[in-house]
């Protein structure tokens, strides 16, 4: 019967390892050439909103959505809708139209290529207190 002596097991192990750090080498390699090729998405995410002082109120935002248009960085990555937050920092704002970036947290593994639109415009006013 056909036996395999220690040697033959551990060189056969270590073929086997190499080509696996050499698929995933090459799959890296191949991912910094061809970046926003194959790997490029695009999510419609809600546009959140932060900070707002309490004595103010928003009046309306001229978009409550956002389209973000991202790259993976690993082939390993998989990114869906819920792992995008988008939002507008509110803490600086005074009454009237107020042109705000809009600003995005994403997943690691994933590198921002644009939003569309990159700002919005919050129209706030100051709350009553009746």
């Amino acid at each position: 019967m056909f036996s395999l002596s220690e040697n033959h097991k551990k060189l056969i192990l270590a073929f086997f390892i190499a080509v696996l750090l050499w698929t995933y080498a090459s799959d890296q390699t191949s991912n910094i050439f061809n970046l926003g090729e194959e790997q490029a998405a695009s999510f419609l995410i809600n546009i959140e909103t932060r900070n707002l002082p309490p004595d103010y109120e928003i009046e309306s935002l001229s978009s409550n959505r956002v389209v973000v248009r991202l790259d993976y960085i690993s082939y390993f990555t998989s990114v869906s809708k819920d792992d995008i937050r988008a939002f507008v920092d509110l803490s600086d704002v005074d009454p009237g139209d107020n042109l705000k970036i809009i600003e995005v947290n994403l997943p690691s593994g994933t590198r921002l290529m644009g939003t569309d639109p990159g700002y919005i415009i919050v129209k706030v006013r100051e709350r009553n207190n009746d």
